[in-house]
């Protein structure tokens, strides 16, 4: 199954799951920020080639493997997150984010745009384009272009995966072709964020198709490209070829001539195509495989914290779950060291509430809960729950503690983490049974709160937000499935999306995280980290929790050693 997604453009996962600011140009091209990432990932990021390293060369091909293709090339009907990083490489935004969000909301550097202004007022962003940036056909990238992308991803009918990005967009307006303006409903930390969310599409190759006809349409070509890269060769479920963008704005980048998709979704040959050199590079190389990886002299490992974790979401319009104390009692008893370290192979770590640990606002001071049966057994036995009748089962009111623990088709982890939580509940007196589910029952359940509770995992956006899934505004139409529902909590979420000031907002982020960490309407089992593997004579090769293709234009080969595989 595909992570469950809440991110702002890379979307639900799911078939159909951010005074003045004046931004100068940058002439030199810039290092991604270095991450505070957890220390269990940072031991292991990017092992460097310990011979002396060589000027890399321009050009050449990398040929990349992956599980899955593309659904479209247009970014406004993709509905997968691969899809959006292929179109990335293709189409640029107005800025692009940068890797600095542990201290605090991400920033931008250029790309279309060359500038941007706040006004004083903090309701109008003005921002100024390139203009040096061309399509690959020669014609500029203009105001209209924006213009023309902004109405599709604000279209109802279109139904962008991201479209609630610009919900505080009033309009955005062209006053001459360099000069865009959007103009806010209201003033909030992810302005900049939000306007600059979606690529440009150069409107006079897509305007021809009418908005609401772009969910119908298979759009599997990219003849004009704004990127480091061109569509050369796409075969369905099979090849996706890029080329060099001579006319890209930001040349002589790309150092590649070309980076070559291979989609085979089998993993056994994904790992027996890198291994004989059919492939350079696979992302998200399973963990128990990374030993025979490393033995290669051909290649090595880089390990990057993703932006996800899994959890039990419970359903606390449920009796059974309609109790904090149960709730604790539950996530006592759920050993999590033990699933970690028995499915994870050592790139797990336990989370303790809904906001990464690599993020800026996330509370340092919070604890994961202790593993303690024990204690669990007492939380249950205070909030009434007792085995009166010996069977093994903790009862109340003559009912025992059993219930539905769902996921869905298609992730083995989360089979198997189910399992493992059975068997762990039922030592506290509690059934819970396993039910795997095929995906779009899994979800639609969700959706109508029909479930006791399910494991699932969110694949979270660098904008940190917890309205979707823990505010009470959001029981019906967002994500809060469990309806969990605290007025204290709403306040605090609803105070910290206003204000805009860091400080500020991240007292107040750390005291709603510390709500729900009391509160437990999801147990949070872990985050992870991603292993990807990389050839050791490619430079420029610099992953990233959003992306293993973030900076793609600046990789290189390193020449080829004599007598060097």
């Amino acid at each position: 199954m595909p992570d469950l997604a809440r991110r702002r453009l890379r979307g639900p996962a799911w078939p159909t799951g951010r005074g003045a600011l004046l931004c100068a140009r940058l002439v030199a091209l810039s290092c991604l920020a270095a991450l505070s990432w957890p220390a269990a990932a940072r031991e292991e990021i990017v092992s460097a080639p310990s011979r002396t390293a060589k000027e890399p060369i321009q050009g050449g091909r990398i040929v990349i493997g992956v599980r899955s293709d593309v659904t479209p090339f247009n970014i406004y009907t993709a509905t997968n997150a691969f899809s959006q990083e292929v179109i990335d490489l293709l189409y640029l935004k107005l800025a692009a984010e940068q890797d600095d969000f542990s201290q605090g909301p991400p920033s931008f550097r250029p790309a279309l745009a060359t500038s941007w202004e706040m006004s004083p007022d903090r309701t109008r962003l003005t921002f100024r384009l390139d203009r040096e940036a061309r399509w690959s056909d020669g014609r500029p990238v203009t105001s209209s272009d924006v213009l023309f992308s902004h109405r599709a991803a604000s279209n109802p009918e279109v139904a962008w995966v991201g479209s609630d990005v610009k919900e505080f967009v009033a309009e955005v307006a062209a006053p001459d072709p360099l000069t865009v303006v959007y103009r806010f409903r209201r003033v909030y930390p992810y302005q900049l964020m939000d306007a600059v969310e979606g690529n440009i599409l150069p409107a006079h190759a897509f305007k021809a198709i009418a908005l609401p006809d772009w969910p119908k349409r298979a759009f599997l070509e990219a003849p004009i490209s704004s990127g480091p890269f061109l569509l050369k060769r796409y075969e369905r479920g099979a090849v996706i070829e890029l080329a060099r963008n001579p006319a890209y704005v930001r040349a002589p980048l790309p150092r590649l001539d070309s980076v070559v998709f291979r989609v085979i979704p089998d993993e056994a040959t994904l790992l027996n195509e890198l291994l004989t050199g059919g492939i350079d590079v696979m992302e998200n190389v399973p963990p128990e495989a990374a030993p025979r990886l490393e033995a290669s002299s051909r290649l090595r490992i880089t390990r990057v914290p993703d932006l996800s974790y899994t959890f039990v979401c419970w359903n606390t319009a449920r009796p059974l779950f309609s109790d904090a104390r149960v709730r604790r009692a539950l996530t006592m008893a759920i050993d999590r060291e033990a699933i970690i370290e028995g499915l994870l192979h050592g790139t797990g770590r336990p989370s303790a509430g809904p906001v990464l640990s690599f993020l800026w606002a996330h509370d340092g001071s919070l604890r994961p809960l202790d593993y303690d049966p024990d204690a669990a057994r007492r939380l249950l036995l205070a909030a009434g729950w007792l085995d009166r009748d010996h069977d093994g089962l903790v009862e109340r009111d003559g009912a025992p503690f059993r219930f539905t623990l769902e996921t869905s088709q298609g992730s083995t982890l989360r089979s198997d983490i189910v399992q493992m939580i059975a068997a762990q509940l039922r030592q506290v007196g509690i059934e819970a049974t396993p039910r795997i589910l095929e995906f779009g029952a899994f979800i639609e359940r969700h959706e109508k709160h029909d479930f006791d509770a399910f494991v699932g995992t969110w694949r979270e956006s660098t904008k940190v937000d917890l309205k979707s899934a823990f505010h009470s505004a959001s029981r019906n139409g967002g994500y809060n499935y469990g309806l969990y529902s605290n007025a204290g909590l709403d306040d605090l979420v609803d105070r910290a999306r206003a204000t805009t000031d860091t400080r500020t907002a991240r007292r107040l982020w750390s005291r709603a995280q510390q709500v729900i960490a009391r509160d437990q309407p999801y147990t949070f089992l872990f985050e992870r980290d991603r292993l990807h593997a990389v050839p050791r004579r490619l430079r420029g090769f610099r992953p990233s929790p959003r992306s293993i293709y973030v900076g793609l234009e600046e990789w290189a080969w390193e020449p080829a050693s004599e007598g060097a595989p």
